[in-house]
């Protein structure tokens, strides 16, 4: 049954991605990106809704939707960017890995978006890429990252890469740590199977430039790790 299930739910996701698709790639030709931000966000809210996938946001409070900071959180499948997009408030864009830049449509969609793509293999590239972020950054604009570089396969936390921290340090940024917390069991990168439910988005405190300025690279990155493995735990 769960099959079915899940076979009708792909139907579903399918048509009205490529319908939104359509949308998007209309608006951005359009209109600036940044302009654009509410529509994407509509639209990310939108596809996630034909998957049967509710979102709860916890810790909107904790955040200015007007000042820019770097957002981290966890990374479990291909609906993590969508969960981010839609329901963080602020304008933001995404670090992500650079093929999916040759995917078709996605491609094109996160192209005028403005994402920022970057390679695991090569860090020379990896560093310019870093450089655009903090770019965009300075031009008020958040930028999500996911710093374990990786889709987890077990539902755990996986190491944390240090590329992120280099950034937040770099750009003097203020970090937010976020969890998604229910995603994993709606979709494994191990498995095809989709199933309806819920996914809570917690958003942690602030962690301030300023009150990480004096550790060094690996120490901000445990920090922000040991941050977000508590926003997971929480009841």
């Amino acid at each position: 049954m769960k099959y079915i299930i899940s076979f009708f739910i792909y139907i579903s996701g399918l048509i009205s991605f490529l319908i939104l698709a359509l949308l998007v790639i209309s608006v951005t030709m359009i209109c600036k990106s940044y302009k654009c931000d509410k529509f994407i966000k509509t639209f990310s809210r939108l596809f996630l809704k034909t998957f049967f996938i509710r979102v709860k946001v916890e810790g909107l409070e904790k955040i200015d939707p007007d000042k820019p900071y770097i957002f981290t959180s966890n990374h479990i499948n291909i609906f993590d960017v969508f969960i981010l997009t839609g329901y963080i408030p602020n304008i933001t864009r995404g670090v992500e890995l650079d093929r999916h830049f040759e995917y078709p449509i996605w491609g094109t969609i996160i192209k005028k978006y403005g994402n920022i793509p970057i390679s695991h293999s090569n860090p020379r590239s990896a560093l310019k890429s870093l450089d655009k972020a903090k770019q965009t950054f300075e031009k008020g604009v958040s930028i999500i990252i996911l710093p374990e570089g990786h889709r987890t396969r077990d539902g755990n936390l996986r190491p944390f890469m240090k590329g992120p921290f280099h950034l937040a340090m770099r750009a003097k940024a203020d970090i937010v740590p976020t969890a998604m917390i229910g995603l994993y069991q709606i979709k494994k990168v191990t498995s095809l199977l989709v199933q309806p439910g819920k996914v809570i988005l917690r958003i942690g405190n602030v962690v301030p430039y300023e009150h990480y300025r004096h550790l060094n690279t690996s120490q901000l990155r445990d920090l922000i790790r040991q941050k977000t493995c508590e926003l997971l735990e929480e009841r």
